[in-house]
Protein backbone atom coordinates (compact mmCIF):
# COMPACT_ATOMS: atom_id res chain seq x y z
CA UNK A 1 0.00 0.00 0.00
CA UNK A 2 1.30 3.15 -0.81
CA UNK A 3 1.93 5.71 1.51
CA UNK A 4 1.85 9.38 0.87
CA UNK A 5 4.09 11.93 2.50
CA UNK A 6 3.14 14.96 0.46
CA UNK A 7 1.35 15.79 -2.05
CA UNK A 8 3.40 15.81 -5.59
CA UNK A 9 0.43 16.83 -8.16
CA UNK A 10 -1.87 20.00 -8.85
CA UNK A 11 -5.48 20.38 -9.05
CA UNK A 12 -6.81 21.59 -12.69
CA UNK A 13 -9.73 23.03 -12.97
CA UNK A 14 -11.52 20.89 -15.98
CA UNK A 15 -14.73 22.92 -16.37
CA UNK A 16 -16.44 25.90 -15.61
CA UNK A 17 -20.46 26.22 -16.53
CA UNK A 18 -23.02 28.98 -16.00
CA UNK A 19 -26.07 26.67 -14.02
CA UNK A 20 -29.40 27.23 -14.69
CA UNK A 21 -29.18 29.80 -11.26
CA UNK A 22 -26.70 32.35 -13.19
CA UNK A 23 -24.35 30.92 -10.65
CA UNK A 24 -20.64 29.40 -11.49
CA UNK A 25 -20.06 25.92 -11.31
CA UNK A 26 -16.18 24.73 -11.34
CA UNK A 27 -15.22 21.23 -11.66
CA UNK A 28 -11.42 19.94 -10.95
CA UNK A 29 -8.76 16.80 -11.29
CA UNK A 30 -8.49 14.83 -7.98
CA UNK A 31 -5.25 15.59 -6.30
CA UNK A 32 -4.62 11.86 -4.74
CA UNK A 33 -4.50 12.19 -0.76
CA UNK A 34 -5.85 15.27 -0.45
CA UNK A 35 -8.40 16.09 2.38
CA UNK A 36 -9.44 19.10 1.09
CA UNK A 37 -9.07 22.17 -1.31
CA UNK A 38 -9.54 25.78 -1.27
CA UNK A 39 -10.90 27.82 -3.84
CA UNK A 40 -9.46 31.32 -4.51
CA UNK A 41 -11.24 33.93 -6.47
CA UNK A 42 -10.11 37.60 -8.11
CA UNK A 43 -12.64 39.63 -9.91
CA UNK A 44 -10.48 41.53 -12.36
CA UNK A 45 -7.20 40.53 -14.42
CA UNK A 46 -5.04 42.58 -12.14
CA UNK A 47 -7.07 41.68 -9.10
CA UNK A 48 -5.72 39.46 -6.00
CA UNK A 49 -6.81 36.03 -5.15
CA UNK A 50 -8.96 35.72 -2.35
CA UNK A 51 -10.13 32.49 -0.75
CA UNK A 52 -13.57 32.12 -1.14
CA UNK A 53 -14.37 27.95 0.34
CA UNK A 54 -13.05 25.47 1.68
CA UNK A 55 -14.64 21.96 -0.16
CA UNK A 56 -13.72 18.15 0.34
CA UNK A 57 -15.34 17.28 -3.60
CA UNK A 58 -13.49 18.23 -6.38
CA UNK A 59 -16.61 20.39 -7.09
CA UNK A 60 -18.20 24.09 -6.27
CA UNK A 61 -20.93 26.02 -7.30
CA UNK A 62 -19.90 30.27 -6.90
CA UNK A 63 -23.41 31.88 -5.83
CA UNK A 64 -21.86 35.17 -4.99
CA UNK A 65 -21.52 36.08 -8.92
CA UNK A 66 -22.48 39.04 -10.72
CA UNK A 67 -23.56 39.37 -14.41
CA UNK A 68 -20.97 40.67 -17.05
CA UNK A 69 -18.20 40.29 -14.34
CA UNK A 70 -15.37 38.17 -14.94
CA UNK A 71 -14.55 35.41 -12.34
CA UNK A 72 -10.91 34.33 -12.05
CA UNK A 73 -10.12 30.69 -9.88
CA UNK A 74 -7.82 28.91 -9.20
CA UNK A 75 -7.71 25.83 -6.72
CA UNK A 76 -5.07 24.69 -3.86
CA UNK A 77 -5.39 20.73 -2.53
CA UNK A 78 -4.32 20.73 0.81
CA UNK A 79 -3.36 17.71 3.42
CA UNK A 80 -2.00 17.61 7.16
CA UNK A 81 0.92 15.77 7.85
CA UNK A 82 2.05 15.59 11.28
CA UNK A 83 -0.06 18.32 12.44
CA UNK A 84 0.77 20.63 9.86
CA UNK A 85 -0.66 21.55 6.45
CA UNK A 86 1.30 20.50 3.15
CA UNK A 87 -0.17 21.63 -0.16
CA UNK A 88 0.51 21.63 -3.87
CA UNK A 89 1.01 24.55 -5.95
CA UNK A 90 -1.98 27.05 -7.34
CA UNK A 91 -3.67 25.47 -10.54
CA UNK A 92 -3.75 27.50 -13.88
CA UNK A 93 -5.96 30.01 -13.62
CA UNK A 94 -9.45 29.35 -15.56
CA UNK A 95 -11.63 32.74 -16.05
CA UNK A 96 -15.47 32.37 -16.71
CA UNK A 97 -18.27 34.85 -16.52
CA UNK A 98 -21.89 35.24 -16.59
CA UNK A 99 -23.63 36.57 -19.22
CA UNK A 100 -26.39 36.36 -22.12
CA UNK A 101 -23.64 36.25 -24.76
CA UNK A 102 -22.86 33.60 -26.08
CA UNK A 103 -19.34 31.91 -26.53
CA UNK A 104 -17.61 31.73 -29.90
CA UNK A 105 -18.31 28.54 -31.08
CA UNK A 106 -15.56 26.18 -33.14
CA UNK A 107 -12.14 27.70 -31.53
CA UNK A 108 -9.13 26.32 -32.76
CA UNK A 109 -5.71 27.20 -32.57
CA UNK A 110 -2.72 25.66 -34.76
CA UNK A 111 0.89 26.70 -35.48
CA UNK A 112 1.52 28.63 -38.60
CA UNK A 113 5.02 29.24 -40.04
CA UNK A 114 6.48 30.38 -36.20
CA UNK A 115 2.85 31.83 -35.30
CA UNK A 116 0.02 30.30 -33.40
CA UNK A 117 -3.25 31.15 -35.34
CA UNK A 118 -6.68 31.04 -33.42
CA UNK A 119 -9.96 30.98 -35.62
CA UNK A 120 -13.35 30.41 -34.62
CA UNK A 121 -17.17 31.45 -35.72
CA UNK A 122 -18.41 34.74 -35.30
CA UNK A 123 -21.13 35.50 -32.80
CA UNK A 124 -24.11 37.64 -33.39
CA UNK A 125 -24.48 41.35 -33.05
CA UNK A 126 -20.97 41.02 -31.66
CA UNK A 127 -18.73 44.35 -31.77
CA UNK A 128 -15.54 42.41 -30.89
CA UNK A 129 -13.53 39.40 -29.37
CA UNK A 130 -11.18 39.63 -26.75
CA UNK A 131 -7.90 37.35 -26.93
CA UNK A 132 -7.24 35.44 -23.85
CA UNK A 133 -3.68 33.17 -22.62
CA UNK A 134 -1.95 32.03 -20.30
CA UNK A 135 1.25 29.46 -20.43
CA UNK A 136 2.44 26.81 -18.07
CA UNK A 137 5.34 29.04 -16.58
CA UNK A 138 2.62 31.96 -15.90
CA UNK A 139 -0.37 30.02 -15.22
CA UNK A 140 -2.82 33.53 -14.83
CA UNK A 141 -4.92 33.82 -17.87
CA UNK A 142 -4.86 37.38 -19.55
CA UNK A 143 -6.31 39.49 -22.33
CA UNK A 144 -3.18 39.61 -25.43
CA UNK A 145 -5.54 40.99 -27.96
CA UNK A 146 -8.80 42.66 -29.38
CA UNK A 147 -9.77 42.26 -32.88
CA UNK A 148 -13.23 42.67 -34.87
CA UNK A 149 -12.26 39.85 -37.15
CA UNK A 150 -12.92 35.90 -36.10
CA UNK A 151 -9.24 35.29 -36.35
CA UNK A 152 -5.92 36.48 -34.52
CA UNK A 153 -2.83 35.30 -34.99
CA UNK A 154 0.06 35.44 -32.23
CA UNK A 155 3.38 36.41 -32.90
CA UNK A 156 4.66 36.72 -29.50
CA UNK A 157 5.27 33.35 -28.89
CA UNK A 158 8.38 31.43 -28.02
CA UNK A 159 9.24 28.33 -29.56
CA UNK A 160 8.16 25.19 -27.62
CA UNK A 161 6.19 26.84 -24.82
CA UNK A 162 2.87 25.52 -24.73
CA UNK A 163 0.20 28.31 -25.06
CA UNK A 164 -3.59 28.09 -23.80
CA UNK A 165 -5.95 30.51 -25.46
CA UNK A 166 -9.92 31.14 -24.75
CA UNK A 167 -11.48 33.90 -26.66
CA UNK A 168 -14.96 35.82 -25.55
CA UNK A 169 -17.39 38.16 -27.75
CA UNK A 170 -18.54 41.46 -26.61
CA UNK A 171 -20.54 44.58 -27.05
CA UNK A 172 -20.60 47.92 -26.25
CA UNK A 173 -24.04 50.47 -25.14
CA UNK A 174 -24.96 53.07 -23.04
CA UNK A 175 -24.25 51.23 -19.91
CA UNK A 176 -20.59 50.41 -21.16
CA UNK A 177 -19.08 46.71 -22.69
CA UNK A 178 -20.92 43.37 -21.48
CA UNK A 179 -18.57 41.23 -22.07
CA UNK A 180 -19.23 37.33 -23.40
CA UNK A 181 -18.80 33.57 -22.03
CA UNK A 182 -15.26 32.58 -22.94
CA UNK A 183 -14.58 29.44 -25.14
CA UNK A 184 -13.22 26.76 -23.99
CA UNK A 185 -9.76 26.67 -24.53
CA UNK A 186 -7.82 25.81 -27.59
CA UNK A 187 -3.83 24.67 -26.69
CA UNK A 188 -0.83 25.25 -29.41
CA UNK A 189 2.73 25.07 -29.42
CA UNK A 190 4.94 26.37 -31.92
CA UNK A 191 8.22 24.08 -32.72
CA UNK A 192 11.36 24.75 -34.18
CA UNK A 193 12.13 22.45 -37.15
CA UNK A 194 15.28 21.59 -36.54
CA UNK A 195 18.16 20.52 -38.10
CA UNK A 196 19.85 17.40 -39.30
CA UNK A 197 23.41 17.53 -38.24
CA UNK A 198 24.92 13.85 -39.46
CA UNK A 199 23.75 11.29 -41.30
CA UNK A 200 25.48 8.10 -42.17
CA UNK A 201 24.85 4.46 -43.21
CA UNK A 202 26.73 1.66 -42.09
CA UNK A 203 27.09 -1.96 -42.82
CA UNK A 204 24.21 -4.05 -41.80
CA UNK A 205 21.70 -1.71 -43.26
CA UNK A 206 22.30 0.16 -40.08
CA UNK A 207 20.93 3.78 -40.40
CA UNK A 208 22.06 6.58 -38.24
CA UNK A 209 20.68 10.28 -37.81
CA UNK A 210 21.60 12.93 -35.36
CA UNK A 211 19.54 16.37 -35.01
CA UNK A 212 20.16 19.57 -33.46
CA UNK A 213 18.46 19.75 -30.11
CA UNK A 214 14.82 21.64 -30.87
CA UNK A 215 13.41 24.03 -27.21
CA UNK A 216 10.57 22.32 -25.53
CA UNK A 217 10.01 19.38 -27.79
CA UNK A 218 9.04 15.81 -26.23
CA UNK A 219 11.12 13.74 -29.00
CA UNK A 220 11.47 13.31 -32.62
CA UNK A 221 10.68 11.21 -35.67
CA UNK A 222 12.60 10.09 -38.28
CA UNK A 223 10.27 9.57 -41.14
CA UNK A 224 11.41 7.18 -44.17
CA UNK A 225 10.48 7.18 -48.01
CA UNK A 226 11.96 5.96 -51.11
CA UNK A 227 11.60 8.76 -52.96
CA UNK A 228 12.85 12.40 -52.84
CA UNK A 229 9.27 13.81 -53.40
CA UNK A 230 7.47 10.85 -50.70
CA UNK A 231 5.35 9.96 -49.21
CA UNK A 232 7.07 10.11 -45.97
CA UNK A 233 5.99 7.77 -43.08
CA UNK A 234 7.34 7.09 -39.59
CA UNK A 235 9.47 5.09 -38.94
CA UNK A 236 11.50 5.69 -35.80
CA UNK A 237 9.79 8.02 -33.01
CA UNK A 238 11.81 8.72 -29.42
CA UNK A 239 10.51 9.77 -25.99
CA UNK A 240 13.20 11.82 -24.84
CA UNK A 241 14.03 15.58 -26.35
CA UNK A 242 17.20 14.95 -25.41
CA UNK A 243 18.23 12.36 -26.90
CA UNK A 244 19.15 13.44 -30.71
CA UNK A 245 20.62 10.39 -32.22
CA UNK A 246 17.93 8.25 -34.10
CA UNK A 247 18.70 4.85 -35.63
CA UNK A 248 16.83 2.89 -38.56
CA UNK A 249 17.41 -0.42 -40.36
CA UNK A 250 16.81 -0.33 -44.06
CA UNK A 251 14.32 -3.13 -45.57
CA UNK A 252 17.37 -3.61 -48.38
CA UNK A 253 20.96 -3.36 -49.39
CA UNK A 254 22.33 -0.90 -51.58
CA UNK A 255 19.56 0.93 -52.07
CA UNK A 256 18.67 4.94 -51.78
CA UNK A 257 16.53 6.01 -49.06
CA UNK A 258 15.45 9.75 -48.25
CA UNK A 259 15.23 10.26 -44.23
CA UNK A 260 14.31 14.07 -42.90
CA UNK A 261 13.26 14.46 -39.06
CA UNK A 262 10.51 16.27 -36.97
CA UNK A 263 10.34 17.35 -33.58
CA UNK A 264 6.50 16.66 -31.67
CA UNK A 265 5.27 17.98 -28.31
CA UNK A 266 2.51 16.40 -26.53
CA UNK A 267 0.10 19.39 -25.11
CA UNK A 268 -3.36 18.86 -23.43
CA UNK A 269 -3.35 15.35 -24.77
CA UNK A 270 -2.96 16.09 -28.40
CA UNK A 271 0.70 15.77 -30.46
CA UNK A 272 2.23 18.91 -32.31
CA UNK A 273 4.79 18.46 -34.48
CA UNK A 274 7.16 21.09 -35.93
CA UNK A 275 7.88 21.35 -39.87
CA UNK A 276 10.35 18.56 -41.01
CA UNK A 277 13.82 18.96 -41.41
CA UNK A 278 15.61 19.19 -44.86
CA UNK A 279 15.60 16.21 -46.24
CA UNK A 280 18.62 13.54 -46.75
CA UNK A 281 19.94 10.94 -48.91
CA UNK A 282 21.46 7.48 -47.99
CA UNK A 283 22.61 4.18 -49.35
CA UNK A 284 21.84 1.41 -47.07
CA UNK A 285 25.19 -1.05 -46.68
Amino acid sequence: MEVITKLKECPKITSITVTQEKQLQLKWSKVNGAEKYSVKRALSDKGEFEHIAWVKECVYIDTDVSPDVTCRYKIMAYKKLEGKKTSTKLSPVRAAVVSDIPAPADFQAEENNGKILLTWKAVADAQGYIVSRRNDFYSQILPVARTNKCSFTDEKIVSGQPYHYSVQAFLKGDAGERQGNFSPEAHCVSLDSGEILEAKASFGKKISIRVRLVAGADGYILQKSETKEGPFADSVKTESGIDVALEDKAEKRLRNYYYRVVAYKNVNGKEHRSAPTKTVQLKSR
